[in-house]
């Protein structure tokens, strides 16, 4: 069983793959540098044990990590349950496309990972990742990833304001239920929720606007595009675990086996 693990800021995400492009499990949990080996490694024998699979199922790792310092601990831990072969995305990896970018090496081991996943359904693509940063990047017809956006994410947008003002309280973000709101705390949860889904419309729409990038289809995923997705115009094909789909390609192509 191949373990695909997507490290972020706040978040780690692992899921296992045997046949086909699906996981036969995921399962989110909190990141952090503090964490040791250790500990990580007693995190993912409980995981596995709630989706009844055995340590000694796993033969091999792909990782995805933004988060340096951890992707080192997150190795000791997977040694601790199964000693099996690591790949992590970087320089040397086959992906399946090319990246255009003004420094190729600055794109993160995640946006890598979505845009392999998504060459596979068909270019040009747009996506769209919602997580601590929200990212909008661009596949185009010649499998090329030429580039994006990055933003404040959801929750750092709303903590950057409520940390910069003296009144401003704090607020739990919900569905708005109108654009116009008529007390504060709706007025923030809105203008932040909103303001985000009016973003990446635009930047979608400006997207396909670039040459090779005519009728390009989005794909959104990250920890909080559930929050965003039904307030967007833009149709958006939502793959939750686009990160980890996009590892097992990175695998199966640099290593050149099948996962079983």
């Amino acid at each position: 069983m191949l373990l695909a693990v997507d490290i972020g800021n706040s978040s780690i995400t692992v899921g296992g793959f045997r046949e086909g492009a699906e996981p036969v499990f995921t399962l989110r949990f909190s990141a952090g540098e503090q964490r040791s080996a250790d500990e990580y490694a007693n995190t993912l024998r409980q995981v596995l044990r709630m989706k009844n699979v055995q340590p000694e199922e796993l033969t091999d790792c792909a990782v995805a990590s933004v988060v340096p310092p951890l992707t080192y601990i997150f190795a000791q831990a997977l040694q601790q349950l199964n000693p099996c072969k690591v790949l992590t995305v970087g320089t040397g990896v086959k992906t399946g496309f090319s990246v255009r970018t003004d420094a190729p090496g600055e794109v993160g081991a995640d946006i890598i990972a979505n845009a392999a996943a998504a060459v596979g359904q068909g270019v040009p693509a747009i996506l769209v990742d919602v997580g601590t940063a929200t990212t909008v990047f661009a596949i185009n017809d010649q499998k090329e990833l030429i580039g994006g956006v990055i933003l404040p994410g959801i929750s750092s947008s709303l903590e950057g304001l409520r940390s910069s003002t003296a009144q401003l309280p704090i607020v739990a973000l919900e569905s708005p239920k109108k654009a116009i709101c008529k007390n504060t705390a709706d007025c923030i949860s809105t203008g932040v929720l909103m303001g985000h889904a009016f973003s990446i419309d635009g930047f979608i729409r400006k997207f396909r606007q670039e040459p090779g990038m005519t009728g390009a289809e989005a794909v959104a995923t990250g920890g909080l595009a559930n929050l965003i997705l039904p307030l967007c115009q833009e149709k958006m094909q939502s793959e939750p675990f686009l990160t980890l789909k996009g590892l097992r390609v990175i695998y199966e192509k640099t290593r050149k086996i099948k996962v079983c």
